[in-house]
């Protein structure tokens, strides 16, 4: 979560141990137990639906966008395009202006 992993986690933690005196360890660890059970109350739900759309979007068939013909009907292009003739996408219209 965030870049931050167990070590890290555990040097943050010495340098409390470090700077906060005993008797306030207590105090700390309910506000962290309790702001970190809001944390997951509240991300939750969120998580929830990312995981389900997740496992729609894995679960949808991929399609062809409408009109695309299908692979089976793709062939190669024609002789004249491979032999380094006219590109048979160009317009003829094209040639004419220049463009």
């Amino acid at each position: 979560m965030f870049g931050i992993g167990w070590p890290d986690l555990l040097f943050i933690g010495v340098i409390l141990a470090l700077v906060v005196k005993p008797e306030e360890w207590p105090k700390i660890g309910r506000v962290v137990g309790k702001t970190l059970r809001t944390v997951r109350e509240q991300a939750a739900p969120v998580i929830r639906e990312f995981r389900s759309l997740s496992g729609d979007l894995m679960a949808e068939e991929k399609r062809p966008a409408p009109g695309t013909p299908a692979p089976d009907a793709w062939g190669p292009l024609p002789q004249s395009w491979q032999k380094g003739g006219e590109s048979p996408l160009d317009s003829p219209d094209e040639k004419r202006h220049g463009g």
